[in-house]
């Protein structure tokens, strides 16, 4: 399996340091180098070309929330995890609105960061759990009820799943609450997407909250 390219950012250079080398020598993703400013991030991408980009959000100069915007003009194709120690509702819409594909804490560890490299490279929302109740209540509040007479064909078990990625919980998570299959979870996900038009977990959840599914 071809290893993911990440570059982290973050101006503590003993945290980027550590991150790292536990990143590295669990040996599913290839750190590309680390980057001490927002500034330095947009330089490094253009020469290094990463597939995800690990974001602080509190920087001097270029804040994470700044940079992410900038290189998402220009590279569009890059993934930006925010990896910061806000868990604050305006950090979070601030970091989707910039082109975040995943928030998540410092707090998590390595296996879990590993994950959210993973999930967003293959173009899949991935947030903190404690941060995605956060989301799922500004959607709900921005998009209240309309459209929520529209009916949708979904089945009572692909209802259950979306409730669960809309918790946060990743394939092997639901996998193993509703004891299913892996292979099983992305057959429902993929006719999820298929039945609700859309094709990324974000849009689904903004989708389903539209609808008054979940």
């Amino acid at each position: 399996m071809k290893k993911v390219k990440a570059l982290i950012v973050d101006d503590h250079e003993v945290f980027c340091e550590s991150l790292a080398f536990l990143l590295s020598i669990r040996g599913e993703a290839e750190i590309v180098g680390t980057a001490a400013s927002g500034e330095e991030a947009v330089k490094k991408v253009e020469r290094l070309r990463p597939d995800v980009v690990l974001m602080d959000i509190e920087m001097k100069g270029l804040d994470g929330i700044g940079a992410t915007r900038a290189l998402k003009e220009k590279h569009p194709d890059v993934k930006v995890i925010m990896l910061t120690m806000h868990s604050e509702e305006q950090y979070i819409f601030e970091a989707i609105k910039a082109g975040a594909k995943g928030y998540i804490l410092k707090d998590y560890s390595s296996s879990r960061i590993i994950e959210a490299i993973r999930s967003v490279s293959r173009d899949e929302a991935f947030f903190d759990p404690r941060s995605s109740g956060k989301v799922l209540s500004g959607l709900k509040t921005q998009f209240g009820d309309q459209d929520a007479a529209r009916e949708v064909p979904l089945s009572r078990r692909e209802i259950e799943i979306l409730k669960l990625i809309a918790e946060g919980c990743i394939n092997k998570e639901i996998s193993k609450k509703l004891c299913i299959s892996i292979h099983t979870v992305r057959n429902h996900i993929a006719n999820i997407f298929s039945k609700i038009e859309c094709n990324t977990r974000t849009g689904a959840i903004n989708e389903a909250h539209k609808r008054n599914l979940i």
